[in-house]
């Protein structure tokens, strides 16, 4: 049987991403072993499968970079695989380095959305950007996820015969979150019409940016608008947040981590993203499937999914005003909403996992589909 084989640098990656993408490659006759930093028991579904743990860290440069190389080189000496796909910079950067050392061919590497970018940190730059041009050269196919990564990807010196893709990220069932139980979340949480609700999810830190959403609910309030801002997710800024909700007299729920995303997404009328820096968004990707208008930062990313006033609402980062503009656009104007909303259950299907998983088929080689992805 053909051997394939995935890394991360932590469990999570695969668990929240890629089972589907796994499922796909042992249909089409592989058998999938996976390498990353195990902590935790692994899911059910995945548990037939064969699970290396690599001493990866999130930091690059420090002392383990040098065990988890000599890992993956053992690894891969033993293994045998047909290809080998990297997900994560860190596990991207350390495993590409073992297996060009070891002479493995097919190495895959997705970017899920490169460190340097349009408005990216000098530091950022200085050590993301000669990593990713060093590394590159070990690499056969690197897929990017939004069009300024992809842009930038074709600057890069790949493998003899390597190519550039794009791809839609890893995909959403849309079906999954195309129906929730929006009265269970709107009986928790005591929303009564006329409030309205706003829903950011994500981790609560100054990346995601909640703080510019909660400034823009005061103008809103100021002018006697009744509207709840919905936040999901943990982080080291959630007492900041609250302390900001409480002096600007803004409603905010804080639900912290939750598994009933569906049902949160559909009670909210609207989804909001406030973000510095995105690769592509999934939480964005799960609200079109429930036909959620946006209203979300013009960075990368966020961009690449949201068309202005076609599937939401595109806002500067850390400019309130218009940040209070767009959302009470959205919510008071049933004309422009409805619009909006019938248009992103039609533009999620480029986002599905069915679309995703023939446009993976296709960087593979399994079979030729459209090249519309590349």
């Amino acid at each position: 049987m053909k051997k394939f084989l995935i890394v991360t640098t932590i469990q999570d990656t695969v668990e929240a991403f890629l089972i589907p993408h796994i499922k796909m490659l042992e249909a089409e006759g592989y058998k999938v072993s996976i390498a990353t930093n195990i902590y935790k028991e692994i899911s059910e579904e995945l548990k037939n499968n064969e699970w290396v743990n690599i001493s990866f860290s999130r930091n690059p440069f420090c002392l383990n970079s040098f065990k988890a190389v000599k890992e993956m080189r053992a690894l891969i000496r033993s293994g045998k695989f047909e290809m080998v796909h990297f997900h994560t910079p860190v596990a991207a950067f350390l495993g590409r380095y073992a297996a060009m050392r070891e002479k493995q061919k097919n190495i895959i590497y997705t970017a899920h959305g490169f460190h340097f970018y349009e408005g990216a940190s000098l530091i950022n730059w200085c050590i993301y950007y000669p990593m990713e041009l060093l590394a590159a050269r070990w690499t056969d196919k690197l897929i990017t996820i939004n069009e300024e990564d992809y842009r930038k990807s074709l600057e890069f010196k790949l493998r003899k015969n390597g190519r550039c893709y794009k791809v839609n990220g890893v995909g959403v069932d849309s079906a999954h979150y195309s129906s929730g139980d929006a009265e269970k979340i709107k009986k928790e949480l005591l929303i009564r019409d006329p409030e309205k609700t706003v829903l950011m999810i994500g981790e609560l830190n100054k990346n995601k940016n909640q703080a510019q959403l909660i400034k823009a609910l005061e103008l809103l309030r100021l002018k006697g608008r009744n509207i709840k801002a919905i936040f999901v997710g943990i982080g080291e800024q959630e007492g900041i947040l609250k302390k900001m909700a409480k002096e600007l007299g803004v409603k905010v729920a804080f639900l912290g981590y939750r598994k009933d995303i569906k049902d949160i997404i559909d009670a909210a009328d609207i989804v909001v993203s406030m973000s510095y820096r995105e690769g592509l968004p999934r939480n964005i990707m799960e609200a079109m499937s429930a036909g959620k208008p946006l209203v979300v930062t013009d960075i990368r990313g966020n961009r690449d999914i949201v068309t202005q006033e076609e599937n939401g609402l595109l806002v500067a980062l850390n400019d309130i005003d218009a940040t209070a503009s767009a959302l009470e656009s959205l919510l008071y104007n049933p004309k422009l909403y409805k619009k909006i909303s019938e248009n992103n259950y039609k533009k999620i299907e480029s986002y599905s996992i069915v679309s995703i998983l023939e446009s993976m088929k296709e960087v593979y080689g399994f079979e030729k589909v459209s090249d519309s992805q590349s």
